[in-house]
């Protein structure tokens, strides 16, 4: 059977895939059209947010702060918005101190690591309704899940899911490293728009997503006893953790 390909060109947006054609360790793959990470959808154009109702779009899981992008334009109407805010409040003390660890590594994936890690250990309940969004969508429907740029906080949701129903670890590190390419379109005029070196060295550094982060990530919730295990102890139920099997995978048949 033929590839499929995973990349989207939604007009308006720079970092879109969809999830689907990576093995599990039962033998089946994700199923294309089931949920679909992105960058910011509000960003999408009319002829972009017509691309994605077309492909099956219905639902769209925020993970952004409250009024992180103050004026932007509404949703389309013919999708629901599930707003989870992955990282709480924003804090731009902890904002600053976070860009002076980024600016500072010798190991910028490490850092990546911390921050992601620390998000699964304080917020579970967040990281599970997220998650729940995604398994409570009607099955026939896609769903969509983005943040700002769609690599750190929807990093993490999409890395859960994929964990959660048998993906392979060093698939969903590759799928978490495909964003530093494609965030050019996002990040150059911000880069651009720097005051000094540093704040322009952070910058490029935020913009990274080395594969050595997620691995790290999905070793730590190994250790913690598997995705499965910690999105029941967060609160999904175990008809929820089914519901993302049914949406996600699809078993292969051997014929012989």
């Amino acid at each position: 059977m033929g590839s499929i390909e995973r990349g989207l060109r939604w007009d308006g947006c720079f970092n879109v895939r969809d999830l689907g054609g990576l093995e599990t360790a039962s033998g089946g793959r994700t199923k294309h059209g089931a949920v679909v990470r992105a960058d910011n959808v509000r960003h999408l154009t009319e002829a972009g947010w017509q691309q994605a109702l077309e492909y099956g779009i219905r639902r769209v899981v925020d993970l952004r702060f409250a009024g992180e992008s103050p004026g932007e334009d509404d949703a389309h109407p013919g999708v629901d918005v599930v707003s989870v805010s992955l990282f709480g409040r924003h804090d731009p003390d902890a904002a600053r101190a976070f860009d002076e660890m980024l600016l500072n590594a010798d190991d910028i994936g490490a850092v990546f690591t911390a921050s992601y890690v620390r998000t699964l250990e304080r917020a579970p309940h967040r990281v599970a309704e997220a998650v729940a969004a995604v398994a409570d969508a009607d099955e026939e429907n896609g769903v969509l899940i983005h943040c700002f740029a769609g690599k750190d906080r929807t990093g993490i949701v999409t890395a859960l899911l994929l964990d959660a129903v048998g993906v392979h670890d060093a698939a969903i590190a590759a799928d978490y490293a495909l964003s530093h390419a494609n965030l050019g379109g996002i990040f150059d005029p911000w880069v651009a728009r720097s005051r000094d070196d540093d704040e322009r060295e952070t910058r490029l550094r935020s913009a990274l997503s080395p594969a050595e982060t997620m691995e790290a990530v999905l070793t730590w919730l190994d250790a913690a006893g598997g995705s499965r295990a910690y999105l029941l102890d967060a609160g999904l139920a175990s008809e929820q953790l089914d519901r993302l099997d049914a949406r996600l995978v699809e078993e292969t048949t051997a014929t012989g």
